[in-house]
């Protein structure tokens, strides 16, 4: 049975961990937007997608991570990161090649269940529902993070 230390030094360690993945997911609609351009456009078939798009959900998103980072606001910082991360997968999952190549919804309508994760790069994709089990603990056991700035003031 873990005490509350090292439960809040291992929620700690959760929390800088899915938060550095998260910074490098942001950040790079900065270093590389023309990336979530041809994601939007080629998974979701959204066209109208840009550049300019990228960078404001880019600084939404390190907005968001440095609230998550710091462990401000643990409630709703935490729940819209982890549904924010969700979203990512589940679109994923359905329009992308999580699973099946070309998605779920296309091999539900085709009848053509090719395995789609073994390649570039869905393989990748999976790291991410690793995170998102991490963010999903986090949350369940946010009350534990105490080494926070939340957790940090609530103890004074």
């Amino acid at each position: 049975m873990p005490t509350p230390r090292t439960l809040a030094i291992s929620l700690l360690i959760i929390r800088l961990t899915t938060g550095a993945f998260l910074f490098v997911w942001a950040s790079l609609k900065f270093l590389r937007p023309e990336w979530m351009v041809n994601v939007f456009k080629g998974t979701y078939g959204l066209d109208w997608v840009t550049a300019d798009y990228a960078y404001a959900v880019g600084g939404l998103q390190m907005a968001i991570v440095l609230l998550f980072l710091l462990g401000l606001f643990r409630t709703p910082v935490y729940a819209f990161i982890t549904a924010m991360h969700a979203t990512g997968i589940i679109g994923a999952l359905l329009s992308g090649s999580l699973l099946f190549k070309g998605g779920l919804i296309k091999a539900l309508s085709t009848g053509n269940f090719e395995i789609g994760y073994v390649n570039f790069p869905a393989n990748l994709l999976w790291t991410s529902v690793a995170t998102l089990g991490a963010l999903v603990a986090l949350f369940l056991l946010r009350h534990g993070d105490r080494y926070s700035i939340d957790g940090l003031r609530k103890r004074t």
